[in-house]
């Protein structure tokens, strides 16, 4: 008897091992624990929020929603296909890693789809690219040596041997049943992993979250990494294949929004600088990651942008300018002071909605005698150039093909230097008078590395790091245009043309100590941002008139609406967000993150993008303010955000023309 209940015992206990060996989950199981650990990683590398009990359920949701199907598959098909998945999410989370470092934004479809631009990113992706991130890859080999053993071990001769017994068929039925089974219990575990926290935090500080455009950081938050990338391709999806349209209300709530703006932009019309440089030419520079910070600043002596700090003597500069920029960066400065429109929340407008109506600077300006030019020495179709600038009906647009490549390109292209007398060439065979050209410059381009012997200039202490090959970089800038304007002064063209400059956006160097250590003081959270954003922005009129200095408040929305003013254009019916900086109308300068600025005081949104959070700052003395101080400018800025959304992504503009 004692024998006989011990070879049952035996017999069931191998049944049962024979059974978990057989379980069709365990490597899936493998799998969704490296890239939960993984992701757990990369949340700390990012810093918007930390790995809260919400983050690690939705992301062993979404794991095992990537993976439940799994258990379907034959054991060979399963381990290459766990071996892929495990490629391809180690990919996709290291090039959210090293976009995020850059942008401090996510990838997104619409990002996606400007893949092609990443070969001329590869210097500064490269720079981005830590030892350290390898981690993302290393359990790779462990998952493609056991897709190898599996094949070799289950390979069809053995297979042979197993099916041909007559019980075989009766055992597959029964096998794929449980697996189905086990599959609809693994995919309901995963969809109450993600709905529960979502759900929680949808009805708490992120109520309205999926209603409308918020910043992706917040949405990371609650649905994770991969959550984010699923609810991403959702919402790109039903944007252009399923998007329901506009309401009336909607398009009411545009017309009025407008309507109120509109009452400070035609303040200007009464002004004493509506028309200050009335037929004038104007040329506007839009220089690469130029910030403010280097205006008027020294290392070991020697001033970084003597050019500049000389010329903005002479000139009407804006010390307090912000960039408004978002995912579209250059393209988004472009659309921001030609358009004065905001970019959106992801990818860049030139490549998403180049064939909408904007109502832009060189379409206005082409209908009062003006000769409207943009010149760029890169590729005409990076960020959708091409047709974006036919849309915005520019009279030419000079590319790398319009260009003599007359020296060794420094960092993406043609160096500055050659660029802006080229362009001064292009001006001048066109003969127009009088005439807009927008030159956009490439030299201080991320990762800044231009050779010595063009910046001539000595960092000290900085050398070696981004930061010193950054401001380099600035002070070639700075000899670039300190050689245009000499030239514009030998072709007379100089007591004709104002003269404009500004920053296209920051430089992507976001560690606080250089900064001080450049500045000779600490910085709080508020300055660090604020200098981050903060680009400058002068205007040279003729004979040196208007010269000083304006302390007011203004962003690139602005600047349309500032030409327009100046060169004694009223706005009329064209739709713009920004206001003068020439007027004495105000308005608060609003970012894409959602945070804001009226010169009075300064809030940043939370590190985690909740709309609870945040921060409000007093900038009469830099102290912490009350939230209450902000909570009305941060509604306006929200709503701010999302007229101009509704309008870009629906094409309204001619709506709400034809409508009045």
């Amino acid at each position: 008897m004692h024998t006989q209940l011990r070879t049952t015992a035996s017999k069931w206990l191998r049944m049962i091992g024979a059974g978990l060996a057989a379980w069709p989950y365990w490597a899936a199981m493998l799998l969704v624990i490296s890239v939960v650990y993984k992701l757990n990683w990369l949340d700390h590398q990012l810093n918007v929020g930390g790995m809260n009990e919400w983050k690690w359920k939705v992301n062993y949701g979404a794991m095992v929603i990537v993976t439940f199907w799994l258990v379907w598959l034959g054991r060979r098909t399963r381990a290459i296909v766990i071996a892929l998945l495990d490629i391809l999410l180690s990919i996709l989370l290291f090039a959210d890693l090293v976009y995020f470092r850059y942008f401090k934004d996510f990838l997104s479809v619409p990002v996606l789809l400007q893949a092609n631009q990443v070969s001329s990113l590869e210097d500064s992706i490269w720079s981005l690219v830590h030892r350290s991130d390898l981690i993302l890859f290393c359990d790779i080999p462990a998952a493609v040596a056991f897709a190898v053993w599996t094949c070799w071990h289950w390979r069809p001769s053995r297979l042979a041997r197993i099916r041909a017994s007559s019980t075989a068929p009766k055992r597959s039925r029964a096998r794929f049943m449980l697996n189905t089974a086990l599959a609809a219990v693994l995919l309901a575990m995963g969809i109450t992993l993600i709905a529960g926290p979502v759900n929680q935090q949808k009805n708490g500080w992120a109520t309205g979250l999926f209603v409308g455009n918020w910043w992706n950081i917040p949405i990371y938050n609650v649905t994770g990494l991969l959550g984010f990338h699923g609810y991403d391709t959702y919402r790109y999806a039903k944007e252009h294949w399923f998007g329901g349209g506009v309401s009336h209300e909607q398009i009411q709530e545009a017309r009025d929004w407008f309507g109120e703006r509109k009452q400070l932009q035609d303040q200007a019309m009464s002004e004493p600088m509506f028309g200050a440089a009335a037929g004038k030419n104007v040329l506007i520079i839009q220089a690469e990651a130029f910030q403010s910070f280097v205006i008027g600043q020294t290392v070991e002596g020697k001033e970084i942008t003597p050019y500049l700090n000389a010329l903005i003597g002479k000139s009407l500069y804006f010390p307090n300018f912000y960039h408004q920029t978002g995912q579209g960066r250059t393209s988004d400065a472009d659309f921001l002071t030609s358009c004065s429109l905001h970019p959106m929340p992801t990818g860049s407008v030139f490549i998403r909605f180049a064939d909408h109506d904007f109502n832009c600077l060189p379409e206005i300006l082409n209908g009062k005698g003006y000769d409207t030019t943009i010149h760029h020495a890169y590729d005409g179709s990076f960020w959708n150039r091409n047709n974006m600038y036919h849309n915005m009906e520019y009279g030419k647009f000079y590319n790398i093909k319009d260009f003599n490549i007359d020296e060794e390109p420094l960092g993406w292209s043609l160096g500055d230097k050659s660029f802006l007398q080229q362009t001064v060439d292009q001006i001048q065979e066109r003969g127009a008078s009088p005439f807009y050209a927008m030159a956009i410059t490439i030299s201080g381009h991320h990762p800044f590395n231009l050779p010595d012997s063009k910046t001539e200039f000595e960092v000290g202490a900085f050398e070696g790091a981004t930061f010193g090959d950054y401001i380099k970089a600035a002070h070639y800038v700075d000899a670039a245009i300190g050689e245009l304007v000499d030239r514009l002064q030998q072709e007379g063209l100089w007591d004709n043309t104002a003269l404009m400059l500004y920053g296209d956006h920051d430089n992507s160097l976001y560690d606080k100590k250089p900064y001080e250590q450049l500045l000779g003081k600490s910085l709080s959270d508020e300055e660090m941002d604020a200098i981050i954003r903060k680009v400058p922005f002068f205007i040279h009129f003729p004979g040196d008139e208007y010269a000083g200095v304006s302390e007011k408040t203004a962003g690139q929305l602005d600047t349309a609406p500032t030409i327009l003013q100046m060169l004694g254009i009223p706005m009329g019916d064209n739709k713009m967000m920004g206001v003068s900086m020439l007027s004495a109308a105000e308005k608060p300068v609003v970012f894409r993150t959602g945070g804001f600025t009226d010169g009075k005081v300064y809030y940043t949104p939370s590190n985690d993008g909740s709309g609870a959070g945040g921060a409000c700052y007093s900038l009469a003395d830099g102290a912490a303010a009350d939230m209450s101080a902000c909570a009305a400018g941060k509604d306006a800025a929200q709503l701010e955000l999302q007229i101009s959304d509704l309008v870009v992504e629906h094409d309204l503009l001619p709506v709400l023309k034809k409508e009045e």
